[in-house]
């Protein structure tokens, strides 16, 4: 079982018990965590021509197919508008992958710039090797157009 949260939209004009009812028909009453009717708020747009809504908002433990489960019934009740699942197991979990490769990649930048620093009192033309000294620097050729005849 995993640990879900959900926020729904619903219209304001019903009454906030067919979304408590639906998660409890779904879910079941033990695995509801917490259940909370937030206030009424005007909306940023207009849902189905109106500008304010209900949301309820849920924390619990389910199942994987119960989500579906929940998200269909959603779909064909026409009273919810919107609804969000938010699988928490998940979201709360910081990347153990990610550290790993953000410290590697720190310490080869690290180790690149230990060995690239030069003291300030010497200038570029001091740092040429023997090698580079026989290369020729490079030099951009100017573009030249191209002239089109005409017939």
């Amino acid at each position: 079982m995993q640990k879900y949260e959900i926020m729904m939209i619903l219209d304001p004009k019903v009454e906030p018990e067919i979304g408590f009812n639906l998660v409890e028909s779904v879910f079941g009453k033990k695995n509801i965590l917490t259940s909370e009717k937030l206030e009424r708020t005007d909306l940023a747009y207009p849902i189905n021509k109106s500008l304010k809504a209900q949301y309820l908002l849920f924390t619990l433990n389910s199942e994987t197919n119960l989500i579906a489960e929940f998200s269909r019934r959603c779909n064909i009740t026409k009273e919810i508008w919107r609804n969000l699942v938010i699988n928490l197991s998940f979201e709360n979990k910081p990347k153990k992958e990610n550290k790993r490769k953000r410290n590697s990649r720190n310490s080869e930048y690290a180790n690149k710039n230990e060995n690239s620093k030069f003291s300030h009192s010497k200038s570029q033309k001091d740092n040429i090797t023997d090698e580079n000294k026989d290369e020729k620097p490079r030099v951009r050729k100017p573009r030249t157009k191209k002239v089109e005849e005409t017939k």
